[in-house]
């Protein structure tokens, strides 16, 4: 299993797993209900190579391939519904996508990583927006932004860059807005932290610190 999600209701538990190339579904408390495989969908077919599992509020579920450079949408039963992108450099093309998080307004946010950038979509795949830029500082990534997670109803976008041990904290449209970012192991330090999730009751940010093996929270003053 390599990623976990739950939907807004809390009804329901899926997840993706690499090895057996198939989603799950399950009650919030462990019950098995049904699994479907995602590599019968066309383009790259078992090649696929989905990391990052989202669900939006109708309980559709979005898949960013890396192998195939496409994000896959399926509806709660397991119905492909949509698919986009291919590999490049334009807009709704990939290298990498790898993350995945969605919004209060159900738009879908990927982290597309050999190419430096964030890619904004409606829930039907269209392009929005995107923001990129390659490099250390304010806004910029690495090749190596793994996670994503969004804090509703603010919609404030976090974005994990591993390679530069740095949590960067931007507006729904990829203003800027600050970062903290500190290599080694005391308290607030990191060393190649991968997955971030945020706590939309309380704004408590949760980082899996993987080179320290370890867990850290944060209290974010909105």
């Amino acid at each position: 299993m390599h990623d976990v999600s739950v939907d807004p209701s809390g009804k329901f538990v899926y997840t993706v797993e690499l090895g057996n190339h198939r989603i799950q579904k399950f009650t919030a408390d462990g019950k098995f209900i049904a699994k479907w495989g995602y590599e019968q969908t066309g383009g790259r077919g078992a090649l696929r190579n989905p990391h990052q599992i989202a669900v939006d509020s109708s309980g559709n579920l979005y898949l960013p391939d890396k192998g195939g450079s496409e994000v896959l949408k399926f509806d709660s039963n397991g119905k492909l519904v949509t698919k986009w992108g291919s590999e490049g450099t334009d807009n709704s093309q990939f290298k990498t996508p790898h993350g995945v998080a969605i919004d209060s307004k159900d738009n879908i946010y990927i982290t597309d990583m050999d190419n430096f950038r964030v890619q904004k979509f409606d829930n039907k795949g269209n392009f929005i927006t995107k923001w990129r830029s390659e490099g250390l500082g304010d806004g910029q990534f690495s090749q190596v932004t793994p996670g994503i997670d969004i804090d509703y109803p603010f919609d404030y976008v976090y974005i994990i860059d591993k390679e530069n041990s740095v949590v960067q904290k931007f507006t729904a449209d990829g203003k800027f807005i600050t970062k903290w970012r500190s290599e080694g192991n005391n308290d607030g330090q990191f060393k190649m932290p991968e997955d971030i999730a945020v706590n939309s009751k309380t704004g408590d940010v949760y980082i899996t610190d993987t080179g320290n093996s370890r867990i850290q929270v944060f209290s974010i003053v909105k």
